[in-house]
């Protein structure tokens, strides 16, 4: 049924997508062939990616020589890289063991922890720029708290939460994902509007606080039943009972290499060095001869090189989408076939609201999504007479949400290849049915009235 659905598919869009390239169509044939054997069969996702990959490429995708392979040098698998080898000297330095003991200790329930969690990561949210980076930080302590709760139900709700949370709290802030950054730079630059940090942690906060805790419950009543809500988390014996009061040495050098990460990756502006370098230092540092807390033999024993693969895989799908135009033309045709006048205020912010949130179903990465959608959108609205800055701030926040695939989102694909009991494509599916129309009626709620009452009104009249 899948590959019927695929072949399907390709033929379409080979025969009726007439104003698209065909290496557009075949960019976009792969791609949908992907999403359609990662969520309806059984294959795995690494096979699938690299399959359609190497499909796609000797169908004549357009991609050079070598282009298969070319992901694999990005900095995120770097980023990646470098967070393993993080997560590995967490967890050696007994940290890890530390952190998810005070959790489980000091909670009274689950619903305490998951809530406790999504106010932590959250708080992350404002000072630490880059989802990934954030998603590897929390992950040697998901790992340890994985370990101590028998119940793979409960270990499958925390999975999910940390992408998700990680995720949708970068609305919060304008370091918190570099689509925001983006957005706010061509909102100045085409509009002469500036939104800077306090300016942006005032308008999307309030969005992020409710988007974030709304998740958190939905993921607890959809995945879990009230028994396993109201439950303590002490199933298992916590390592290290009772705690000591000291940090080892092994552990303050873990945690002073953290600290310094986070404020250089805090500082990127000030020192140049993007989000992959600064976490190879740390990866270095941690394993340095002497200093480090593990060799880096060891280290990278603890690399999932099947997430890897699979990441630099879906990358290069991406690349491909974007780079032959197929994903423009989705976007665009979505665009313009909307019923009802689009000048209408109404009309044009739900299609703005619309088109940011399901973008992610064709375009991977958030960056390339604000590439396409802002400056595509903020012209328009500005020609209607709306205000465009608003547009922008709109489509920076819609364009985060990416909750609806494994690989709509590096989170996601992180913490979906994990050893331990976590989530699948389906799981997925099933949480993004609540939270896709919740966001919808969140964003259209701040866009009509909240965001116009913080200074942001979506009127061309300021």
């Amino acid at each position: 049924m899948p590959a019927g659905l695929a072949a399907a598919l390709c033929t379409g869009l080979w025969l009726g997508a007439t104003g698209l390239s065909a290496e557009g169509r075949i960019a976009l044939g792969t791609f949908g062939t992907a999403v359609i054997l990662w969520i309806g069969s059984r294959l795995d996702k690494t096979f699938v990616a690299l399959a359609v990959l190497v499909a796609g490429t000797a169908f004549g995708q357009g991609a050079s020589e070598g282009a298969v392979l070319s992901s694999f040098g990005d900095g995120m698998i770097a980023l990646l890289l470098a967070a393993f080898v993080l997560a590995a000297a967490i967890t050696a330095s007994g940290l890890a063991a530390r952190c998810s003991g005070l959790l489980l200790r000091r909670a009274r329930s689950l619903r305490q922890v998951v809530y406790g969690m999504t106010a932590g990561m959250i708080a992350l949210a404002l000072v630490m720029p880059a989802t990934s980076g954030r998603a590897a930080l929390l992950l040697p302590v998901f790992l340890a708290v994985a370990a101590q709760i028998p119940n793979p139900r409960i270990t499958k709700a925390l999975a999910l939460l940390i992408p998700t949370v990680v995720l949708l709290s970068s609305a919060g802030s304008l370091i918190g994902a570099g689509g925001n950054v983006l957005a706010a730079d061509t909102i100045l630059h085409l509009e002469g509007e500036r939104i800077g940090y306090l300016r942006w942690l005032m308008l999307g906060l309030p969005f992020a606080l409710l988007s974030c805790f709304g998740a958190a419950w939905a993921i607890l009543r959809l995945f879990l039943n009230a028994e396993e809500r109201r439950q303590g988390l002490d199933l298992a014996a916590a390592p290290d009972d009772p705690p000591r009061s000291r940090l080892s040495p092994r552990e303050r050098f873990v945690l002073t290499v953290a600290f310094a990460l986070v404020l250089l990756w805090c500082s990127e502006t000030i020192h140049g060095l993007d989000n992959a370098t600064v976490a190879l230092l740390g990866a270095l540092a941690v394993t340095a001869p002497r200093f480090g807390v593990l060799t880096f033999k060891q280290a990278v024993k603890g690399v999932d090189w099947n997430l890897l693969v699979f990441m630099a895989a879906c990358l290069q799908l991406g690349d491909a989408l974007v780079r032959s135009g197929g994903a423009a033309w989705v976007i665009e045709g979505l665009f313009d076939s909307a019923s009802g006048d689009r000048g209408a205020l109404p009309t044009f912010a739900t299609l703005a609201v619309g088109l940011g949130l399901l973008s992610h179903l064709v375009v991977t990465s958030r960056t390339a999504r604000v590439s396409i959608l802002v400056p595509m959108v903020l012209p328009l609205a500005a020609a209607l007479g709306h205000n465009a800055a608003a547009f922008g701030f709109i489509l920076a926040v819609a364009t985060g949400y990416c909750l609806t695939l494994p690989v709509s989102a590096k989170p996601l694909a992180m913490m979906s290849e994990l050893d331990a009991p976590t989530f699948d494509a389906r799981d997925l599916l099933k949480l993004s049915a609540v939270l896709l129309p919740f966001h919808a009626v969140l964003l259209l709620v701040f866009s009509f009235w909240i965001w116009p009452s913080l200074g942001l009104p979506l009127t061309g009249d300021l």
